[in-house]
């Protein structure tokens, strides 16, 4: 692999891969280069004080009586972001969207089970933590999990 690097006069920084696009290093670099974008660290706040949290402890965020409650293993926290603001900042650090409300930590997830209804059933890792997949996001959340991670 060859490494060039070109000055621009363009503020916006630019990666070009050039070569055999089926190479099966290119998705690693890709990954890589996501991982590089994520953010790692969000301002949550809990009682009038801030707290940096590390987005790895964060489970989900649900919408609840007009705020975004993040949903730690610290506790419950608040986000003072819209919910689709989160989704955007978070995108590239395994979070994604799994209802109108929920914004989930994917790498929380333990099992999805489908459910009667066409919804599905999100596990969490402590195993007592049940979220609904609505019809309506589980292709992307499906996507996601086997795209972004």
């Amino acid at each position: 692999m060859k490494i060039t690097l070109q000055p621009s006069d363009n503020e916006e920084l630019e990666i070009m891969i050039r070569g055999n696009l089926s190479d099966p290093q290119i998705p690693q670099l890709i990954t890589a280069l996501h991982a590089a974008k994520a953010t790692s660290r969000l301002f949550l706040y809990q009682e009038d004080k801030e707290y940096l949290c590390p987005v790895e402890e964060i489970y989900y965020f649900e919408a609840m009586d007009r705020k975004i409650i993040a949903f730690t293993k610290h506790g419950r926290m608040e986000a003072r972001n819209k919910l689709y603001e989160l989704a955007e900042t978070l995108h590239h650090s395994g979070f994604v969207q799994i209802n109108k409300g929920t914004l989930l930590n994917v790498r929380q997830a333990q099992s999805v089970q489908s459910e009667f209804s066409g919804n599905y059933l999100v596990i969490l890792r402590d195993n007592q933590t049940r979220l609904t997949i609505s019809r309506k996001y589980f292709k992307a959340f499906r996507a996601y999990v086997e795209k972004e991670l």
